[in-house]
């Protein structure tokens, strides 16, 4: 059944991934959606979203000859990736790779391993641009212990707030 089913790249319009993911998913075709669960800092806290890996695109495996119309056509799609006469497929160790990497629905990336001494630098919340020194994690939580260099002084921030400087 799968015979001369290909995966492709579909872009989509903005905030369209999960409707037309369920769409083709309900007409039987393999939808790859991938998302990320992501602290952000949003009014000065961290708050955690999950969101689209790749947003305005989901990955379809259907037949180009048999259903390139309804997917081309469907509400919410703008294009098929590729030329424009021609739609270009994606390599199946793409797909596999993203795959192998889902974990209950979402991709799952290696934390930032930080180690007392490392310069680090906060990207967000209320510290937002000093440079620090990392201290130690706090047992239990996604909380860490830092220096500040120019105020010599100690702060408890999240640890998605910080980036390690090389």
């Amino acid at each position: 059944m799968t015979e001369g089913r290909k995966w492709y790249l579909v872009y989509t319009k903005p905030r369209n991934e999960d409707a037309l993911e369920k769409k083709f998913a309900g007409l039987g075709f393999e939808v790859l959606n991938p998302r990320v669960k992501e602290r952000r800092c949003v009014r000065r806290r961290a708050v955690e979203t999950v969101s689209p890996l790749f947003p305005c695109y989901l990955f379809i495996r259907f037949d180009i000859f048999r259903n390139f119309r309804l997917v081309k056509y469907s509400r919410g799609v703008r294009k098929i990736v590729g030329s424009e006469n021609c739609p270009t497929p994606v390599a199946e160790d793409i797909i596999s790779s993203i795959e192998r990497r889902t974990e209950g629905g979402l991709i799952t990336f290696g934390r930032e391993v930080f180690s007392a001494g490392d310069a680090v630098q906060i990207k967000a919340g209320p510290f937002e641009g000093f440079d620090a020194v990392f201290e130690k994690e706090i047992k239990d939580t996604e909380r860490v212990s830092i220096l500040l260099k120019t105020v010599n002084a100690r702060a408890v921030v999240d640890r998605a707030f910080l980036l390690k400087i090389s």
